[in-house]
């Protein structure tokens, strides 16, 4: 079986009535950068949500009145129900719809395309012209033709490697969060993973891993087939995972600024 390959995930957040800390009730905006395998669904009695699951971090604001708080938090898990939409725009509170996914390990390849060119010309004179656009004709002027010459040509495309998009996309505009997540992944094997973060949408918190009421019992809806564990055991073994693989590629997945 192939092994997984975990993806960067760049996702644009806003979500409301949330707590940060003693900050309660606010609306709380800001991007997700997280490495995951893939988007996965869970499971639990009669509650279905997507989940993230991976080092990532949180960068953002809660909004309260006119009171404004940066938030920055180190998350291992990105949970969130996929039916919560905004109120000012029909797209979900977490941005599924059109998140950028980089995968660092992706090989560049040259494609070739068959393409029609269309060439506006202006000619002089009495030009016969099948589509001609327009006849201009000016006093005492020769007249000018307008059309399309149309050919096709077959030309060659380049497709930039996975790892020349990740540092052009996480090294350019998104540095600023890409950074910190980057200083602070040596951390990631020292720390124990029940001591980490879970940004859990739809209870509204950032979550610890041990968190009772947020982690037990769901069930990984991918691996039902292949893993018998659930809830906080399942994200730790995938979160591990995730770590491991990218720690055999770390040069592609973590470089500096």
């Amino acid at each position: 079986m192939k092994e997984k390959t975990p993806l960067y995930w760049l996702i644009n957040i806003e979500t409301y009535d949330f707590s940060v800390d003693a900050f309660r009730g606010a609306d709380l905006s800001g991007t997700a950068l997280i490495l995951s395998t893939q988007l996965w669904s869970i499971i639990r009695e009669t509650e279905v949500y997507s989940v993230l699951i991976g080092p990532g971090i949180f960068l953002g604001t809660a909004r309260k009145g006119n009171i404004n708080i940066a938030v920055q938090e180190f998350i291992s898990a990105l949970m969130f129900d996929p039916t919560q939409l905004r109120l000012d725009e029909p797209l979900p509170q977490v941005d599924i719809v059109t998140p950028e996914v980089i995968d660092p390990l992706g090989t560049g390849r040259q494609d070739e395309i068959v393409t029609l060119i269309r060439n506006l010309v202006i000619e002089r004179g009495n030009v016969l012209a099948g589509d001609a656009l327009a006849k201009i004709r000016v006093e005492a002027g020769i007249p000018q033709t307008l059309y399309y010459q149309e050919m096709f040509k077959r030309i060659k495309v380049s497709h930039v490697s996975g790892e020349q998009r990740a540092r052009f996309i996480l090294g350019g505009t998104s540095g600023h969060i890409y950074r910190p997540f980057i200083e602070n992944f040596p951390r990631l094997r020292q720390q124990r993973t029940e001591l980490s973060k879970v940004f859990a949408a739809p209870f509204h918190r950032f979550a610890g891993f041990s968190d009772i009421e947020v982690m037990t019992d769901w069930m990984i809806v991918e691996k039902a087939g292949e893993d018998s564990k659930t809830g906080m055991d399942a994200f730790a073994d995938e979160y591990r995972d995730t770590l491991d693989l990218v720690e055999k590629n770390k040069e592609k997945f973590i470089f500096e600024l």
